[in-house]
């Protein structure tokens, strides 16, 4: 139920010099201590603090719209700041006139595991350790056992340094509680996968050491380079290279910068920093749109070069068509909702295990779900079936889109083939990847279509016995 917003009296609160707050109304105070401050601590409500940062910067008093959330709703305030002068120069009086709150939407429950199905995607994972820097909890990319396997183990058990030398670098930066940034290491058993690491320090409420959180982001150009011979390796028809150029230093290069033209433009058009001109808010959104355009490219560009390779191979993992197609429209879900276009899913207790590799085969029908929803008429349906075919199992995704000729049925596989579509967000390599990567993992990836009847794209895996 939202609460109104009709204060009887304002909610007030007050920060010293140091930004700490040193005085509260429980309403204030329970949302500082649930973003993780502690009483007579700094500031802990990022939006707030903004504006407490941006008035002190300006040197005057303001009065701005605040958004923040607790555990189960959102809260949105009009806060007057207000800067003290004489013996309390440097402090801030915070005045809330306005408080109300709404039941977060349900789909923010879900965040956490979507997140987690993005980084899986993405080839990324985290790890997050105590002060001894034994593993509290981790998520590996491409290593479903991870959890069970490392849980309570060192770090530096289960993550070797490609270059022995840096693993002092790392304990220096440890000791001296500094931020870890790019190291190179890889995984002492199991796939023994390669990553690049970065990690932060964490300090508790007490203003103590409690650990680190690392993040890793797979690092398939190293791994691939580690299994190919000396020898030329065929990159393009035509085309023999000896290094791998885009991969280990373009596709890096772009995706640093690019990541920050995303996440500052989204901050931006979101109006996190105060109100600002609905025509600069959608400049901002149009940015963000073409930044994740071509982080989008760069992934694939990356993707094409790695499954090109003669030594490329992916895992054989035990895995689930149901399970995976449920998360790939779990990613789209919001693509999909901003075109009224539903996505008609198999029932979750259905089970159709296979072996293939977890992030290639949700790369795949994230791919295909994708092309249904940006080709499909707004209103429509997206249907999802699975199948049990003898030595193979299938899901297939049946949009209502236009459809496609027969004559054009294979060249939508090839290498930037898009059937004359321009300006429609797509690269012309998914299919192609998307095809590979199938077969790479014994299966196919086959299409049937006709012309105003939409398409069915079909996935098929070897089957496995549960």
């Amino acid at each position: 139920m939202t609460k109104s917003g009709n204060l009887a009296e304002p909610v007030r609160g007050q920060l010293d010099a140091n930004g700490c707050l040193v005085s509260a109304d429980p309403p204030l105070l329970r949302l500082h201590l649930h973003c993780g401050g502690y009483e007579g601590g700094p500031l802990a409500i990022p939006q707030l603090l903004n504006l407490c940062r941006l008035s002190r910067q300006l040197d005057m008093n303001l009065s701005r719209p605040v958004q923040a959330a607790d555990e189960e709703n959102l809260i949105s305030m009009w806060v007057e700041i207000r800067l003290l002068r004489g013996q309390h120069e440097g402090a801030i009086a915070i005045s809330i006139v306005d408080w109300k709150e709404s039941p977060a939407p349900s789909t923010n429950r879900e965040e956490p595991s979507r997140r987690r199905d993005f980084d899986r995607l993405n080839g990324r994972g985290s790890i997050r350790t105590d002060a001894s820097l034994r593993i509290m909890a981790l998520s590996l990319p491409g290593d479903l056992d991870a959890i069970e396997n490392y849980v309570g183990h060192s770090l530096l058990d289960v993550l070797e340094f490609v270059e022995p030398s840096k693993q002092s670098v790392l304990i220096e930066s440890i000791s001296e509680r500094q931020p870890v940034r790019g190291q190179h290491v890889r995984q002492r058993q199991g796939k023994k996968s390669f990553y690049t690491l970065s990690g932060q320090p964490l300090i508790d409420n007490e203003g103590l050491f409690s650990g680190y959180r690392f993040s890793l982001e797979l690092d398939q150009e190293r791994e691939a380079d580690e299994n190919r011979d000396d020898t030329e390796t065929r990159f393009g028809e035509g085309d023999l290279i000896s290094d791998s150029l885009f991969g280990s230093q373009l596709g890096p290069a772009l995706r640093q910068p690019l990541g920050k033209i995303i996440a500052n433009a989204e901050t931006i058009g979101s109006r996190l920093e105060g109100p600002l001109r609905g025509d600069y808010s959608n400049y901002a959104k149009d940015i963000a749109s073409a930044g994740r355009h071509l982080m989008d490219l760069v992934n694939d560009l990356s993707d094409l070069e790695a499954i090109q390779r003669t030594s490329f191979s992916v895992a054989a993992d035990d895995i689930d068509l149901v399970d995976l197609a449920h998360r790939a429209a779990g990613l789209l879900a919001v693509k999909a909702a901003d075109h009224q276009i539903r996505i008609d899913l198999p029932e979750k207790d259905l089970k159709m295990p296979v072996r293939g590799e977890f992030r290639r085969v949700l790369q795949i029908l994230v791919n295909l779900i994708g092309n249904a929803i940006r080709y499909s008429p707004d209103g429509s349906v997206i249907k999802l079936r699975v199948a049990s075919e003898g030595e193979f199992s299938a899901v297939t995704v049946r949009d209502q889109g236009d459809g496609i000729a027969v004559e054009d049925q294979q060249r939508i596989f090839e290498k930037f083939e898009r059937l004359g579509r321009s300006g429609d967000g797509g690269s012309g390599l998914g299919l192609f990847i998307s095809r590979r990567l199938a077969n790479a993992m014994d299966g196919s990836l086959t299409v049937e279509s006709a012309v105003g009847k939409g398409s069915t794209f079909k996935l098929s895996l070897p089957s496995r016995t549960i």
